[in-house]
């Protein structure tokens, strides 16, 4: 069946073919040219994406290592850190769907257009100077820090895996680091697009193996034994549950490859009702199964012998796979930022008088600084909490909260804007909050190593 442009097509070629009079060349080349406008429209419809694919992008943007510190959250709130993964999903889910709002523009007849392509072009509409640089430099930062976990994630697996070893976790650190290095030469998304579906694969098999392990050991299970409520702790944990909810940097990406848009609001409902049950899921069933032993990497929990060493080494391919993406990510933003203090009036110029000696002596600084705050702070699960403490509260609530009253006020009812207001307020007191307790944990945990 035609899609409704390729019918206005076909019907503008068939009108010009009865009225035209200048004689059999003419209408051939307007059957040409509505051949090609044709098979240029099929041609991308085969590139766009179906709802079920979109809803395993969506389902893989929400996944990733921080699900492996979903037990250690539980063991920081009980049961209110489940209730806590559900809300904060809640809120996710909302914030993404405005932040896809803010892409479109509404003509008098409420017909709408897409005029935005990326968050980046959402943060420049919100505010012409300073709104795109504030989106870079969020998504930078969280995008480095990530690459700091992962790389914390590689030393602290590689410790636990070889304890006969005698090095300390920042040698083991410092090695994946190296392994890491090739990612320097990376030059296009062309080269790393095939991580992705490996990333999804070694994390699948990571959570079953684990859930499986859990489920064999139900004896252990005590649903008594949840640990209380504290603020303190929780508030530390929360930052992890943002960090795995943080996906509104790709949502605008995800919405324009679809074949169906106007389905996305319901296709990620049921992505966020089906990844928020697995997250729930596992941080209980790893909690209940480890109880206060719960580490800040479930991984880290199972016993001594090959099943340990199997797993562990799956855990760190993942971190090794999981790292490509967001550090090429920075690489693109760094070579591609225009600074609001340079002036620039011929992008293409500028870019070409990088070179790729300059370029590779870049992307090593960008390495050696997640390598070297990845040595300073040895803590996975307390800096993710950081990290999703700040810029995940910035990137995933208040940002598009703000954002969206602005973009979108002409079309927003009083109650939008009381909602809006409400999540902005809700991701700045968590922000204060979360770094709050988060610093305070990490000080109590150097300290202690201390004594």
């Amino acid at each position: 069946m035609k899609s409704i442009l390729q019918q206005h097509i076909y019907g503008a070629y068939k009108f010009l073919r009865n009225v035209s009079d200048d004689g059999e060349s003419e209408q051939e080349e307007e059957e040409k040219e509505s051949n090609h406008a044709i098979s240029l429209i099929e041609e991308d419809d085969i590139t766009k994406t179906s709802n079920l694919q979109t809803f395993w992008n969506i389902f893989n943007a929400n996944q990733g290592v921080a699900i492996l510190a979903m037990p250690y959250v539980v063991k920081s709130g009980g049961y209110f850190a489940l209730f806590g993964i559900v809300a904060l999903a809640f809120v996710s889910n909302f914030t993404n769907k405005i932040l896809v709002q803010c892409l479109y523009e509404y003509s008098p007849d409420l017909t709408s257009f897409r005029v935005r392509n990326s968050y980046v072009e959402i943060g420049e509409a919100f505010s012409p100077k300073i709104g795109r640089h504030l989106v870079n430099a969020a998504q930078i930062f969280e995008q480095v820090s990530y690459c700091t976990l992962l790389l914390i994630l590689c030393g602290s697996i590689l410790a636990s895996t070889f304890p006969f070893v005698p090095l300390y976790q920042s040698h083991w650190t410092a090695l994946g680091a190296m392994l890491l290095l090739p990612n320097i030469f990376l030059k296009s998304l062309n080269e790393v697009s095939w991580v992705s579906f490996l990333t999804v694969l070694i994390g699948e098999i990571i959570y079953l193996t684990v859930t499986i392990y859990a489920i064999m050991h139900h004896e252990r299970w005590n649903f008594a034994s949840m640990p209380d409520f504290k603020l303190k702790t929780f508030g530390a944990a929360a930052g992890i549950i943002v960090v795995s909810y943080s996906s509104q940097p790709y949502m605008p990406a995800i919405e324009g490859s679809m074949k169906e848009p106007q389905k996305f609001t319901n296709v990620m409902s049921v992505t966020y009702v089906a990844v928020t049950f697995v997250k729930v899921a596992f941080g209980f069933i790893g909690y209940l199964t480890f109880t206060e032993d719960t580490d800040q990497v479930i991984a880290n929990n199972l016993p001594d012998g090959g099943l340990h060493m199997c797993v562990n080494l799956l855990v760190l391919l993942l971190a090794a796979t999981s790292y490509t993406i967001p550090v090429y990510t920075v690489f693109d933003i760094l070579e591609n930022i225009e600074f609001p203090f340079c002036k620039i009036d011929n992008p293409k110029e500028t870019k070409d008088k990088i070179s790729y000696a300059q370029a590779l002596a870049a992307r090593l600084c960008i390495v050696s600084f997640t390598l070297f705050v990845g040595v300073l702070i040895p803590h996975f699960g307390l800096y993710m909490a950081l990290v999703g403490s700040f810029t995940g509260m910035c990137l995933a609530f208040i940002f598009p909260a703000i954002f969206h009253m602005k973009i979108c006020y002409d079309r927003l009812q009083w109650y939008d804007f009381v909602i809006d207001m409400g999540v902005a307020l809700f991701g700045l007191v968590g922000a204060i909050i979360g770094c709050h307790f988060s610093v305070l944990a990490l000080i109590a945990e150097y300290q202690k190593h201390e004594l």
